[in-house]
């Protein structure tokens, strides 16, 4: 998944708000139902709703008050966002088509059953699309950041961080994972670097007191090494175990690749320019940069040994 594969789902998104806004009162129920499913059928929707139920299980309850007639507003955006979000659910799955609208009328303090309608939209159906939409550019933000990142070590600065990976093999994958983070707080994001997690390290996470976490971990790519296809399913397997620990849906997984030999990852999507695998509604993004200083040009290289390691090889980690 790239930048424009979440661009291509903001704008699905942005279509299906649009029917929702255009329903009345008689349709406006069963455009709900089919917006929702929309968004359950959908990975990367779905991942970061089940995020969010996750981290607000307790405000289910002030959902159910909506529903019996006191609409509850959150005290912080967060809290609000899950409000949102437990009664968008709970009318869709509670099979009274109007149910909605009563909510309505007491948000409206209008009889008009289109004023009721507007007034649940309002407070209810657009924050939650907001919030998805904000989670969802932040994600492609970060994804042009690391791509950002990758054509820089590649075109300016191969020689040099391969010279810092031969100087301390050893500790080799720390120095390359330092280059990333400091590039990272660079461009804005506040980074803990190697926090605790109950699946042991993760290389690092974003401001773990705030709702928006980046999870993310640098391995090596060097078969003769013995970081070959089994240490990068490995590191696959950590990031998921790490989304976890987090709760968080997304997952970043930084290869660099410090041999002569190619490293091929084929997904699902071939049309995108960093590979990504979705598992339990986690998504893990793997992105291969290599620093590796050839000897010859391109064209007198001949053919690369290629290794491959395709989507069903990193889930079998799992």
């Amino acid at each position: 998944m790239d930048s424009e594969y979440i661009q291509h789902i903001r704008y699905k998104l942005q279509k299906r708000l649009k029917r929702i806004n255009t329903a009345d009162f008689q349709s406006f129920y069963w455009s709900l139902i089919q917006v929702w499913g929309f968004l359950q059928e959908n990975e990367v929707t779905k991942g970061i709703l089940d995020d969010l139920e996750r981290r607000f299980p307790a405000v289910e309850q002030e959902a159910d008050k909506t529903l019996s007639g006191q609409p509850q507003v959150g005290q912080t955006e967060s809290e609000n966002d899950a409000i949102c979000y437990w009664v968008t659910k709970k009318c869709v799955e509670s099979g009274k088509p109007g149910i909605e609208i009563q909510i309505g009328h007491r948000l409206a303090h209008s009889s008009k059953h289109n004023d009721a309608v507007e007034a649940f939209r309002l407070a209810y159906v657009e924050p939650l699309f907001d919030y998805i939409d904000e989670q969802i550019d932040d994600k492609r933000m970060i994804l042009m950041l690391l791509k950002k990142f990758k054509h820089r070590c590649e075109w300016f600065r191969r020689a040099e961080l391969y010279s810092k990976f031969k100087d301390d093999t050893g500790q080799g994958e720390k120095v390359l994972a330092r280059e990333l983070y400091e590039y990272l707080h660079d461009q804005g994001l506040q980074l803990h670097v190697e926090p605790e997690s109950a699946s042991g390290r993760v290389d690092m996470i974003t401001s773990q007191t705030g709702k928006d976490r980046l999870v993310a971990d640098a391995k090596l790519f060097n078969p003769e090494r013995g970081q070959d296809r089994g240490y990068l399913v490995k590191g696959f397997r950590q990031v998921y175990d790490y989304t976890k620990d987090f709760n968080e849906s997304f997952g970043y997984l930084v290869i660099f690749k410090t041999c002569e030999q190619d490293l091929s990852i084929p997904t699902q999507h071939q049309d995108s320019s960093v590979p990504f695998v979705i598992h339990n509604n986690k998504t893990i993004f793997l992105l291969v940069i290599d620093i590796f200083d050839y000897p010859e040009s391109a064209s007198k290289r001949g053919k690369l040994k290629t290794y491959e390691i395709t989507s069903a090889q990193f889930v079998e980690s799992l």
